[in-house]
């Protein structure tokens, strides 16, 4: 482990809720992982690139922690993986007036044609449930579109789309023309944060980092932060032991 306070470069993306430049405290997954460290010797300086640079940045020795990844980032960079910290629970965004109470099966979606953004990895869950992605440029875009009428389905984080909503304020509450998330999502990932393997002290960091975590759970602090930012907790069950 360190001797003296280890400076540590952090990659992460314009994200909201989770990270942005835009928001107290750099966003709710920022604020923690700088809880998580501070009473380490580790120093965490957060740099905000285009995800696109993420590979050339870790090729350039540039990053020693990733913040956040989906599993398939991690196998993609070969990147060292955390205890899920959050979970992304990505599914479907419809208007109060087409909201089911009973629910949207995927029988009902085969076909369909759902409002995603350009350069969005999804995952293979929403492939496999036969939607057609018509690619837009941004989610909040597609939101507004949504209570337009002129889309009738939006793909998007829930946690996203409620941090949006609340902000655009689309309709009054109420309105036949307001987004709702409708359940169930159709794929529900763990959201983790990457080690880069072979950086300084990149095994320790990772111990560090899980060990902290567990701390930050039991104390209450992890609840009453997701309760503040609107996320999905991750599930207990998967929390390393």
């Amino acid at each position: 482990m360190p001797a003296k306070t280890q400076r540590l470069n952090v990659f992460t993306t314009e994200y909201p809720p989770y990270a942005s430049t835009q928001l107290p405290g750099q966003g709710g997954a920022v604020q923690m992982l700088r809880e998580l460290l501070a009473p380490t010797a580790y120093e965490p300086n957060v740099v905000f690139r285009p995800w696109a640079r993420l590979g050339i940045e870790i090729q350039q020795g540039a990053v020693d922690l990733v913040l956040l990844a989906w599993p398939g980032d991690i196998e993609q960079h070969r990147l060292l993986a955390s205890s899920p910290w959050f979970s992304s629970r990505l599914g479907l965004y419809v208007r109060r007036e087409d909201w089911r109470a009973d629910g949207l099966g995927v029988a009902a979606l085969r076909g369909r044609e759902v409002a995603g953004v350009r350069d969005y990895a999804y995952p293979p869950q929403v492939h496999a449930a036969g939607m057609v992605v018509k690619p837009g440029l941004s989610d909040e875009l597609n939101l507004r579109m949504l209570a337009l009428r002129r889309h009738d389905l939006v793909l998007l984080e829930r946690a996203v789309g409620r941090f949006l909503l609340t902000r655009l304020k689309l309709t009054p509450p109420g309105d036949a023309r307001e987004p709702l998330w409708q359940e169930p999502a159709l794929a529900e990932l763990p959201m983790l944060v990457g080690v880069v393997p072979g950086r300084p002290y990149s095994q320790h960091l990772l111990s560090l980092l899980d060990r902290q975590f567990r701390d930050y759970v039991r104390s209450g602090r992890y609840q009453r932060l997701i309760t503040r930012h609107g996320f999905d907790a991750f599930d207990a069950g998967a929390l390393k032991s």
